[in-house]
């Protein structure tokens, strides 16, 4: 076992063939650890960090790697980060799940590093990760003064039985209101598009069209009311604008939307990496909010993913009370901070999500 340390986007891109493979069997198999995901973010977000990336490699054949930088946080300190933190609700080293050694490996040589940073800022790994014992040991051999601290809980399903039998689980009441909600939308008599039904759609790729609309329905829901959406800030955006196509060409996407004619009204946007899909954004018209098209939505994107053959639905970081009328069975997410970065006691949320900027997804519009 060696490790290789990568400094430049040119050798993070040579790592594409191996990359997936590596999180597929890892236990940082999620979406967020996902090639397309990372590496997009490094090129839009990476131009005043230092990558500090790790690559543990067998006969010159990567088997394991840390994806972390280094920027200049509070006073000058430089905090070692994951790479896609503040966008991504998943992070962990892209270890094998039976190979310990590997990340040992790893661990030791980001401890052989210890003079390129100063402090640990790492968020959003998952509690039941093998590699918190390893982090431990870091701190410890590298005199580094860090505490675990609960960020944020991660609702989700898993995906057992058929969709009719699971959304006759739901309740009377929360089935009741989607029908009655249709039913009101086709009755209707009045309203700028009158007289067309709400139609579903299955949209496995984004195109600059349809981000386009995205922008144009998130800005209609801030005019209304404040509402946040990575969507609408620069240089989220912008990363969005390029990851997501990419990701849809390669299958790691999944939307469902809501149109009347061909206006989008509402979507659920999610992505999908092994037999997992991950909602992570949604959006809904205000002028429309008695029709709870959020809700219809999300039940008609269940229903494809039940349908799909998929074995989980999960709902990504935070506990909105939507979310909760779906599943009580949470994943908690922790960050590890050096001492003088760590959120005072008591305060258990993860801070806004951030590519630069501020931002939020905008999930509490269902």
């Amino acid at each position: 076992m060696e490790t290789r340390l990568i400094k430049d986007s040119t050798g993070f891109a040579s790592l594409e063939p191996f990359w997936n493979r590596l999180v597929a069997e890892s236990v940082a198999n999620t979406c967020h650890s996902t090639f397309e995901w990372l590496f997009t973010w490094w090129k839009h977000f990476g131009a005043d960090k230092r990558l500090l990336l790790i690559a543990a490699c067998e006969d010159g054949v990567p088997a394991g790697l840390a994806p972390l930088y280094a920027d200049a946080g509070a006073a000058g300190f430089r905090d070692l980060h994951f790479i896609g933190q503040g966008l991504s609700d998943y992070a962990d080293f892209i270890t094998p799940r039976d190979r310990p050694n590997v990340a040992e490996a790893l661990v030791s040589a980001l401890l052989d590093l210890r003079s390129s940073w100063d402090g640990l800022d790492l968020e959003e790994i998952p509690a039941q990760s093998p590699n918190r014992g390893l982090l431990d040991h870091a701190i410890d051999a590298g005199s580094v003064p860090a505490v675990w601290q609960t960020t944020v809980q991660c609702p989700y399903l898993p995906i057992e039985t058929g969709w009719e039998p699971f959304y006759a689980t739901m309740g009377k009441g929360f089935r009741h209101e989607v029908r009655n909600k249709l039913n009101r939308w086709n009755n209707r008599s009045s309203g700028r598009i009158e007289g067309l039904e709400l139609r579903y759609v299955d949209r496995r790729e984004a195109d600059g069209a349809f981000l386009n609309e995205v922008v144009t329905l998130s800005d209609q829901r801030r005019s209304a009311d404040g509402h946040r959406s990575p969507f609408l800030n620069h240089p989220d955006q912008e990363f969005l604008r390029e990851v997501l196509p990419l990701m849809g060409r390669r299958n790691q996407l999944r939307v469902g939307e809501l149109r009347s004619g061909n206006t989008l009204l509402a979507f659920m946007l999610a992505f999908h990496w092994e037999g997992i899909v991950y909602t992570w954004n949604t959006q809904y018209d205000p002028a429309f909010a008695a029709y709870s098209l959020g809700r219809i939505a999300l039940v008609s994107f269940a229903e494809q993913s039940f349908r799909e053959g998929c074995h989980e639905l999960n709902f990504m970081r935070g506990e909105e009370p939507y979310k909760l009328q779906w599943t009580s069975l949470c994943k908690t997410n922790l960050a590890l901070r050096t001492e003088r970065t760590a959120q005072p006691a008591g305060d258990t949320q993860t801070p806004p999500r951030r590519g630069m900027v501020q931002a939020t997804r905008g999930e509490r519009s269902t």
